[in-house]
């Protein structure tokens, strides 16, 4: 998630504003590193995508996928960090709370509401799937 992003990426690189802000339902572009990881579970799944901030790899992080407006979008960093700039977690019921609570930042953003709500009815279920068999990849593959 975003938060878990800046909170891998706070401590040790700089979290800055982006260009602008990126909301909205879309894919992101893995790189040949994120095609070999649980990431490949995503590929061409469009995600959540709420967040103006970026921020620069940590040393040591392999980037994984980007956007047009935000190259980093998720990074390893070594077999058990994986960090994400967008949101393949969202639901329904988590989805809703979020317009309840940023309607103010989506009115800014100038953002259809009906057509983001619409857009998450049409592909919720699918990337519920994906999404769970991502995470249970990633899970699978951690050294403990």
């Amino acid at each position: 998630s975003v938060t878990g992003v800046q909170t891998c990426a706070l401590p040790i690189c700089a979290l800055r504003a982006g260009a602008r802000k990126e909301i909205g339902w879309g894919t992101v572009q893995l790189t040949q590193a994120g095609k070999e990881t649980a990431l490949r579970k995503l590929e061409q799944q469009p995600v959540l995508h709420w967040h103006g901030d970026t921020f620069d790899l940590p040393q040591g992080a392999v980037r994984l996928a980007s956007t047009a407006l935000y190259e980093n979008q998720a990074f390893a960093l070594g077999r058990n960090v994986l960090a994400l700039q967008f949101h393949p977690e969202v639901n329904a019921r988590r989805f809703e709370q979020w317009l309840i609570g940023h309607t103010m930042e989506l009115a800014a953003a100038k953002i259809d509401i009906a057509r983001f709500r619409a857009e998450l009815k049409q592909g919720g279920e699918q990337l519920r799937l994906a999404a769970a068999s991502m995470l249970g990849h990633w899970l699978e593959q951690l050294h403990w």
